[in-house]
């Protein structure tokens, strides 16, 4: 800054002429000082006038650049804001239905014979749309495991970008020695500058949380598949209802209508008769009246048979209205019920093994597992590697490309308090899954059970309307020859001819229902229609795999172990075929501790191997020292009665079972009567698995141990007291096994 000559002209703002940058756009020149006509006075600070007005000259830039940009952001809003719901027009409505009937109507296969069982379930499995849903259900679920498998790769980002600001990123600079600024605006950014880069990022810890959850998708695709089957197999019951449903009305529909008409004849001569008088007014109505009510089940009858074929078109996927023929079996397999040559045990076994529900519920058993591994491993620390290419066009640097690379960890230390928590509800949440597995088995069992009876039942049902069809058939015959001889009249023989009809017809319809129960047999043991491999999916292909898929699959379900030989294995393997020997030769040693039945369970559990009772530790200590496992309990006697104890529920493991105890004793403190916590270790027979039985013990009498119940009780938790009789405490006195001191 030069100072102004004295004598000037008066004192006036400083004048400053900037430089203009280069017209090619390249790093624009320092601005030029300006001219200040001011006297040089300098500030203690050592800044002149001058030099502040010049600095605020160039903050004070316009901002001409940032109007466009706003109007910009205003256009939008507004245009977001005007967003208002808009129903489909007519053309988008009748463009929709064009589009779903295109696909729902696709051309089949022409049906140039009568359907037989076989070809309508290969049809339903081919063209059901349920079946296409859960086909797409696959599809999707597959899709969704090739993208999870891309998780589990590095971050590879490619970027570039611009930058731009209408005025010079300046800044001044303060001496820190003596508290002065420079008075020197400097930069060292340009106005407009290009950058780059090519950055590779890696989390380890994601990547394992990635791999996790692509295992978790690979499942998904599994319990789709089986879910895929569950349908199947149903459409499949559907069919062969429906088939032989429709196979009576075809059968019948062709009888009744010759017999509609005959009894519409007697009914004009009825009223002709009746007209006439030439009967006794009473005579005639109650004949009318038997026309009419013979009608009247007549038509009930076609309109119960009538939409049978329709429903079986509609399961094989057929246009609505479009005609085709039946196969009608031959009359000896009218005749002949279907067979079930296979043990009730058997079928059991094959459901635990084969039903879609229970592997189902084992995919999510792994499912539950990869998401306790997930849950654990975001607790640990994570671990980012990372490398970059980078490049800027920036005229003050030095370097415009370059590479860096580095790593970092990173830990969340909440995670370190939250663990014990996470653990405890990811272990919670597999258990969820074991239960709901084990309980939907016992349900499958049930399932066998009742579909093997109720073909059982219908069995003998179809056996007598059978024979009663035959007897009514025999009837109508003579029935007939007496009215050809001339010795009966038209209403014995129209009335016989409709008994006929309703017993066959009665028949028909309860073999569609065996035929039904056979089905259901089928699908409560999981039987699949198809063999494990298919030749080829066009229609004959699927006709001969079901047809070899229904007649081979009793062979398949004889072939597997019983489900008695399955549990004592089981049994085998836990160790607990020594249990019975064991126990007489504890009784010996000590005397026995009676051992109460499970009390405060919701659902009653069936115990087939022998108790093991451990005994903890009394209430007052139970929250200062832990508790010890089963296996590793002192045998001694107990410092208690066990006639009198109260049953606090069962519990998937010794674990649980004891941090209940604990939250108990926390709670009653002193109140607790003395008592102490009896674990009675159990096996169920259904499945083997290890159950815990809590029980408390340690009473007086039955009134503390009434008043312990009425403590623990509340909304979550029950108590029941018991006092077991002379024979129960011998019973269980040969099922003891360790016990522990209170």
């Amino acid at each position: 800054m030069r100072p102004a000559p004295p004598g000037c002209w008066p004192p006036s703002p400083a004048m400053s002429f900037p430089t203009a940058g280069p017209p090619d756009g390249g790093p624009s020149l320092p601005p030029a000082p300006a001219v200040s006509f001011l006297p040089n006075i300098v500030a203690p600070n050592g800044i002149t006038p001058a030099m502040k007005t010049s600095t605020a000259q160039l903050r004070r830039r316009p901002l001409s650049s940032v109007v466009p940009a706003a109007v910009l952001a205003a256009s939008l809003l507004s245009a977001g804001c005007s967003i208002t719901p808009e129903p489909l027009t007519a053309e988008e409505n009748l463009a929709r239905v064009r589009k779903d009937l295109g696909v729902v109507l696709t051309p089949q296969e022409p049906l140039t014979k009568a359907v037989s069982m076989d070809e309508a379930m290969a049809r339903a499995i081919k063209y059901n749309l349920d079946e296409r849903v859960k086909l797409m259900e696959m599809a999707v679920a597959s899709d969704q495991l090739d993208l999870s498998r891309y998780d589990m790769l590095p971050r590879v980002v490619a970027a570039a970008g611009y930058v731009g600001r209408n005025n010079d990123a300046g800044s001044e600079s303060l001496n820190l020695a003596t508290g002065r600024r420079t008075g020197e605006s400097t930069t060292a950014t340009d106005k407009h500058r290009r950058t780059g880069d090519l950055a590779f990022t890696w989390n380890i810890l994601d990547f394992g949380v990635s791999y996790l959850r692509a295992r978790q998708n690979a499942n998904l695709v599994l319990i789709a598949n089986e879910r895929r089957r569950r349908v199947v197999q149903g459409i499949m019951q559907d069919v062969r209802t429906a088939y032989w449903r429709a196979v009576a009305a075809e059968r019948l529909l062709r009888r009744l209508e010759p017999l509609e008409k005959r009894v519409e004849g007697a009914r004009r001569d009825a009223r002709t008769l009746e007209a006439l008088r030439l009967q006794a007014p009473l005579q005639a109505l109650n004949y009318t009246r038997t026309l009419v009510e013979t009608l009247r089940q007549l038509q009930s009858l076609r309109r119960e048979l009538v939409a049978s074929k329709a429903q079986l078109g509609a399961l094989m996927g057929l246009p609505p209205g479009e005609p085709f023929e039946i196969e009608l079996p031959q009359a000896s397999v009218m005749q002949t019920p279907p067979k079930l040559e296979i043990a009730v045990e058997a079928l059991e076994t094959y459901a635990l093994l084969n039903r879609p529900e229970l592997l189902e519920e084992s995919y999510n058993q792994r499912i539950s597992a990869d998401e306790t591994w997930r849950s654990l491993l975001k607790l640990l620390p994570g671990i980012d590697v990372n490398a970059a290419l980078r490049y800027d066009s920036n005229s003050f640097l030095l370097n415009q490309r370059w590479a860096d690379y580095g790593a970092r960890i990173s830990w969340n230390l909440i995670n370190l308090v939250s663990a014990p928590a996470t653990k405890s509800y990811a272990e919670a949440q597999e258990e969820l899954v074991d239960f709901r597995r084990q309980a939907l088995s016992m349900a499958v069992l049930s399932q066998v059970h009742v579909a093997v009876l109720q073909f059982r039942e219908l069995k003998q049902e179809f056996a007598l309307t059978a024979e009663q069809a035959d007897l009514d058939t025999r009837i109508r015959s003579q029935y007939m020859n007496v009215g050809e001889a001339g010795q009966g009249g038209e209403l014995g023989v129209i009335q016989s001819e409709v008994a006929a009809l309703l017993s066959d017809l009665r028949r028909d319809l309860v073999l569609a229902d065996l035929h039904n129960a056979y089905a259901r047999v089928m699908v409560s043991a999981g039987v699949d229609p198809l063999p494990e491999t298919i030749p080829a999916d066009d229609l004959p292909s699927l006709t001969r795999a079901v047809a070899t898929g229904l007649s081979s699959w009793q062979e398949r379900a004889n072939s597997v172990l019983r489900v008695k030989d399955l549990a004592r294995e089981a049994a085998k393997a836990g160790g607990t075929g020594a249990a019975p020997e064991a126990a007489p030769e504890a009784a010996k040693a000590e005397p026995a501790k009676p051992a109460v039945p499970m009390a405060a369970v919701p659902a009653p559990v069936p115990v087939a191997d022998a108790p093991k009772a451990v005994v903890a530790a009394p209430a007052k200590a139970a929250a200062r020292t832990p508790l010890a496992a089963p296996a590793a309990t002192p045998v001694a006697s107990a410092s208690f009665s066990p006639v009198i104890q109260a049953d606090l529920g069962a519990y998937a493991s010794h674990r649980l079972a004891a941090q209940e105890w604990d939250m108990i004793a926390k709670r009653l403190g002193p109140a607790t009567e003395g008592a102490g916590a009896l674990y009675i270790t159990t096996r169920r027979s259904g499945d083997g698995k290890l159950i815990t039985q809590l029980r408390a013990g340690g009473f007086a009498d039955r009134a503390g141990a009434d008043r312990f119940c009425q403590r623990v009780k509340d909304k979550q938790r029950e108590c029941t007291v018991r006092t077991l009789s002379a024979e129960e405490s011998q019973s269980d006195s040969r099922t003891v096994g360790k016990q522990a001191s209170l």
